[in-house]
């Protein structure tokens, strides 16, 4: 089993600590999506990994080998590791084809002639640019530059790849396309991935698991549907998705959180399900997409609290609105056949939200699905 195993590992620079004390492990033919923004220690972990930085503490092995071990003074050359990487600028050879720019792993490995030729003619052919193979990079559109890449670091058949934004340079239709392709390629391969991003839509779209990076430190990991649905922090409910959020608490002998600034809007919480202590602040989280908007004199609007729509902004799909309740700011995402307009006062319903413990609180956080 093909397994990466990251134990304790720190990386300063200076008095800034880029990793800290950090443990990750990555499984046989996973992609594992690290998501975080500018700064966060991501990039940074991934030089650890391939041996590009040597960090001060910790322990890192693949497939049984350790690479580098501060206790048993361990560092193996990036050379030795077997791990193939694709960088941001994709770092091709301009005076190289890209034939040449793939076989140049093979020349330094001093593989044969005939057999390079038909080593590279087959990574090509996995990224479909076997007609292009006499092409220079400044030929080349983005994506196929990105390709390029990605065969050249395939080539010498890796145990490892480790991907650093290597989409962050393409357009938005672009960038799509090549998380199909990216996909598509490991799993052919079954091919142990780490991808490195800052883009939390790119991270769902492809992980079988992801882990946020803040701060040189891993704050959550887990499925993409579980980063999404069930954040564990703040931070993690701001930078993954578009989350409104509140704080509320739960007073002696209710079943409802009550919002703190808004008398009217509560939340009902399942006692049996999840545990919230009386009186202790919490934050209340919840997706635009998770509240539905209703005419005054239309819909279930029993019990149901009353906002006024405060701005409206069409986005094709779905239209985005901001409705004010109590002077709480909850932005709800509507199918462009649900219209309102700006003044409207409105009934709205939550689907569902997430309670997250404020700092002291340790106690996990949970889904609430209310009718």
């Amino acid at each position: 089993m093909k397994t990466l195993h990251i134990r304790n590992v720190s990386k300063s620079y200076g008095a800034v600590k880029a990793v800290d004390n950090l443990s990750l492990d990555l499984r046989e033919g996973e992609l594992l999506a690290i998501l975080g923004s500018s700064g966060s220690g991501k990039s940074t972990l991934l030089s650890c990994i391939a041996g590009i930085e040597k960090p001060e503490e910790g322990e890192i092995t693949l497939n049984g080998r350790c690479l580098f071990s501060s206790e048993r003074n361990i560092q193996v050359s990036p050379e030795h590791r077997k791990i193939g990487f694709v960088f941001q600028n994709y770092a091709l050879w301009p005076h190289m084809t890209v034939f040449e720019n793939v076989e140049y792993p093979l020349k330094m490995a001093k593989i044969a002639s005939r057999e390079r030729k038909e080593i590279v003619q087959n990574n090509l052919n996995l990224v479909e640019l076997y007609a292009k193979g006499d092409r220079y990079p400044h030929e080349l559109s983005g994506g196929e530059q990105q390709r390029v890449a990605l065969s050249r670091a395939l080539v010498m058949e890796p145990d490892l790849l480790l991907l650093d934004e290597p989409l962050s340079n393409l357009d938005a239709r672009l960038r799509e396309t090549m998380q199909l392709e990216i996909r598509k390629i490991q799993q052919k391969l079954n091919l142990s991935v780490i991808h490195v991003t800052h883009d939390q839509a790119e991270a769902i779209a492809m992980g079988d698991r992801i882990a946020v990076m803040h701060q040189g430190e891993v704050i959550q990991r887990g499925t993409p549907q579980e980063i999404y649905e069930n954040p564990k922090t703040r931070f993690v409910a701001n930078f993954v998705g578009t989350n409104t959020i509140m704080t509320g608490t739960l007073t002696h002998g209710e079943t409802h959180i009550r919002i703190t600034g808004a008398k009217c809007l509560t939340f009902p919480i399942n006692l049996y399900t999840t545990k919230v202590r009386e009186n202790q602040p919490l934050l209340v989280a919840v997706r635009p997409e998770n509240v539905i908007l209703y005419a005054i004199d239309k819909g279930p609007v029993r019990d149901l609290p009353i906002a006024v729509v405060n701005n409206k902004v069409y986005k094709g799909a779905h239209i985005l609105y901001e409705i004010i309740c109590e002077q709480v700011v909850i932005r709800v995402q509507s199918h462009p056949t649900e219209q309102f307009t700006v003044g409207d006062t409105v009934h709205f319903h939550c689907t569902r939200v997430s309670f997250i413990p404020t700092r002291g609180y340790t106690s996990p956080s949970h889904w609430i699905r209310m009718a």
